[in-house]
């Protein structure tokens, strides 16, 4: 999945427009390529947790109406210290215990929870297949499943001046500079509020 031979370095060889075209091809014959991927999974899943569970226990900050959650489904997987497994069904459930549903996007993070994820809600109201994840394409600003980390801020931070030159750009069209201009604003206001309930540091260096 994101590492050399995974599902999409196979999707891309393809020339495949989805993955779940790869993954019905795959699906047809030697089901051991899938069972490959589903170990993937799961490595990349505890590689996550730890990732983020180190970043947490490291003072990374974090806000958004899911902060507390985030916090509380990372402390959860931390005590998940692994297993012996000898099969691959095993392997496919494992992640029920292991994966805490957080979902890392292009400057902010989910923590997904079907009942509230506005993703969800759009795609039913069109009609369309709700899939049991988060989808980023469908991801609205008001959603109570997000959370900014740092990460998150330094990304929001990089994107600002270019929405603030196509915001002032006189050849862009009006429509785009207002876009432009409103995730401007909206990420400044992200920023400003993930800055003001950071923790106070003292001078021994622990959270006041």
């Amino acid at each position: 999945m994101r590492r050399p031979r995974g599902l999409i370095a196979a999707a891309l060889q393809y020339s495949h427009v989805s993955t779940k075209v790869t993954l019905r091809y795959a699906g047809e014959g030697d089901t051991s390529w899938l069972e490959g991927l589903a170990v993937e999974k799961l490595e990349m899943v505890m590689e996550q947790n730890e990732d983020d569970w180190t970043r947490i226990q490291d003072g990374e900050h974090v806000s958004g109406p899911s902060a507390d959650e985030y916090r509380y489904r990372l402390s959860g997987v931390a005590r998940f210290s692994g297993r012996v497994v000898r099969s691959v069904r095993s392997v496919e459930r494992l992640p029920g215990q292991a994966d805490p549903g957080i979902h890392h996007g292009d400057a902010m993070t989910c923590v997904h929870r079907a009942e509230t994820a506005e993703c969800r809600r759009e795609k039913l109201a069109l009609g369309l297949p709700a899939d049991s994840g988060p989808d980023g394409s469908f991801c609205r600003s008001s959603c109570t499943n997000l959370v900014y980390t740092d990460r998150d801020i330094a990304q929001l931070h990089s994107k600002i001046p270019a929405w603030e030159t196509t915001a002032h750009d006189p050849l862009a069209p009006q429509p785009r500079r207002a876009r432009a201009a409103a995730l401007a604003a909206r990420a400044r206001t992200i920023i400003e509020d993930h800055e003001a309930i950071r923790p106070a540091i003292s001078k021994e260096g622990d959270a006041a």
